[in-house]
């Protein structure tokens, strides 16, 4: 069976107090009965996601994503095989762009740290992921 990941990124509309929460919650709840798993990175303007598991589960859960009114302007930054999932553990993990760990950790690929998704290729996007994958914390 092969494994798809997939990473996109969105602006969010509104969301109300705890929205992002609840976005997590859903999103686990969701991906577990789907085996999909892995991880949304967010501030207070943008989403940069990764999903893997199944291709045809994967982009269908990319298109209610995409069809979802909590996001707009969603881009597909990559799609492609992977030998092993970045976040085997993680049904959905949620790290805030301002966490001083994940700014150190990516001090190197994002100069200035100015975490703007609109500027992500498909490479630095991917190596996000993987350095995301090295911290030992999620919400």
């Amino acid at each position: 069976m092969s494994t798809t990941q997939l990473i996109y990124r969105s602006r969010k509309n509104s969301l109300p107090p705890n929205g992002i929460f609840d976005i997590r919650d859903q999103a686990r709840r969701n991906n577990t009965l789907r085996g999909i798993t892995g991880v949304l990175l967010f501030n207070r303007d943008h989403f940069l996601q990764c999903l893997e598991g199944d291709p045809e589960v994967v982009t269908r859960t990319f298109q209610t994503i995409s069809d979802d009114p909590r996001h707009r302007e969603v881009a597909l930054i990559a799609v492609g095989d992977v030998s092993e999932r970045c976040f085997p553990d993680w049904s959905m993990g949620l790290v805030d762009s301002t966490s001083p760990d994940l700014k150190a950790a990516l001090r190197d690929l994002l100069p200035g740290y100015e975490f703007t998704p609109e500027t992500l290729t498909a490479e630095t996007a991917t190596t996000l992921m993987q350095r995301m994958r090295s911290l030992h914390y999620a919400y």
